[in-house]
């Protein structure tokens, strides 16, 4: 036996083993968490260890992402806790909160809301209505109602948290910059976008007066207003955010990193929208240099790329620059259709409809000629690229069909044709 496939089977043993045991370890917990809550019954409710036992097993299930399990136990937890300390007792909030959590996980937010605020009622009676341990829980009530869809109840206890905040740590905080961040995410919500921006713009301004120009933690306030901006077609307004964005993670990612062509390509895009087409073309040429960098220059996703530079150039009247990359994109989507017909084609080959399969090849086979790859001068030792690869798949696919048809004097005669413009390298595929 090679040595490599006893180190293969060697590492999956040891997988199997591990993941066995890990199993059994579970089964364990479990069994042993059951045997608790069973072994509770004997004592008096009111006893904490009951309640414990109960809680254990629901955290457990929990876990286990077993909801409804969890959330009987949790009740049941609840319920024992309450008889024993009333129920506005403070000792009940992390019962109350389990609960609300697991009916959180099971998208039941109605009930989850109502456990929510019943533990920030109970805060606010041990606390006060403007404490900053309560915090916590009026987040956790806005986050169940913005995820029902209830935006404006949300923004209620979203503002009131602010209000805490502020007057803790100062109006000019950036610690209130999180919950400004999801009052704006709830005005876009609600179609609000110049209450959005209002917020955005002051997230912005707390963020920048408590770190660098270049601080990554301004990015999500820089990209979200500006796309807020651009949603409004309100283009100079976004510009100078988005060039901040740019050297932002020019500085901290590098200049060849895939976010910054990212950066690069919405900057174009935004100054194409401004008529600023010299600025565009010099956005889009960066950019096409990182993605054929880090997509390959034949990758399909390049066609965008050299689309949206062809259209600067076209715009300033740079036709001998445009057009190479029209034609590559045409190049691009055409081996894109090359490629879904041939897998099309195999499909039908797969199901017997051998019939139904060679028009398909024949199209192939007509567009790679419409490219002049099949009447090209080219010498059949030259290295391969992207066309003549495609070329050489659908031959054999096709060659291997008119066999299939019993019509072997048309396969050859297409082989002879392919293996005079791809030489050898027909030959490895065939």
């Amino acid at each position: 036996m090679h040595t490599w496939i006893r180190r293969a089977l060697i590492c999956l043993s040891s997988l199997l083993t591990f993941a066995y045991c890990a199993l059994c370890e579970s089964s364990t917990k479990e069994t042993a968490l059951v045997d608790a809550v069973t072994a509770a019954a004997q004592w008096k409710p009111s006893d904490p260890r009951v309640a414990k036992a109960y809680g254990e097993l629901a955290g457990y299930y929990t876990a286990q992402s077993r909801y409804p399990e969890a959330e009987k136990l949790y009740q049941k937890r609840l319920e024992l806790e309450e008889d024993a300390l009333g129920r506005a007792n403070p000792q009940l909030i992390p019962a109350v909160e389990d609960l609300a959590r697991v009916n959180f996980a099971q998208m039941k937010f109605a009930r989850a809301a109502e456990l929510f605020a019943r533990s920030l009622r109970i805060m606010e009676r041990e606390y006060g209505e403007q404490d900053p341990k309560l915090l916590p829980a009026v987040e956790e009530v806005a986050g169940v109602l913005e995820a029902d869809s209830k935006y404006p109840e949300a923004e209620k206890y979203l503002r009131r948290a602010l209000a805490i905040r502020e007057k803790t740590s100062g109006a000019d905080s950036a610690a209130l910059a999180p919950d400004l961040s999801r009052i704006a995410r709830l005005y876009v919500l609600r179609s609000n976008f110049a209450a959005a921006q209002t917020c955005y713009q002051r997230v912005l301004k707390l963020q920048q007066a408590a770190a660098s120009p270049t601080s990554p933690e301004l990015l999500p306030a820089l990209d979200a207003l500006a796309t807020l901006y651009v949603d409004q077609k309100q283009y100079a307004e976004a510009e100078p955010l988005v060039r901040q964005t740019l050297s932002i993670r020019e500085s901290t990612l590098g200049p060849m990193h895939a976010e910054v062509g990212k950066n690069l390509d919405r900057l174009g895009a935004l100054l194409s929208q401004q008529k600023k087409f010299a600025d565009a073309a010099r956005c889009y040429e960066r950019s096409v240099f990182i993605w054929m960098k880090a997509l390959g220059p034949e990758s399909p996703e390049l066609a965008s790329k050299y689309q949206k530079l062809a259209e600067v150039y076209a715009a300033l009247n740079r036709p001998a620059d445009a057009e190479p990359l029209v034609r590559q994109v045409l190049t691009t989507r055409e081996s894109e259709t090359v490629a879904s017909l041939n897998t099309l084609a195999s499909i039908y080959i797969a199901r017997e409809n051998l019939t139904e399969a060679e028009p398909l090849y024949r199209l192939s086979i007509a567009i790679l000629d419409k490219r002049g790859i099949l009447t090209a001068k080219r010498p059949v030792t030259s290295p391969p690229d992207a066309s003549l690869e495609l070329l050489a798949e659908t031959a054999t696919g096709y060659v291997e069909l008119l066999k299939k048809m019993k019509r072997r004097g048309e396969a050859s005669k297409l082989e002879a044709r392919i293996r005079a413009v791809v030489g050898k390298n027909y030959k490895k595929r065939a």
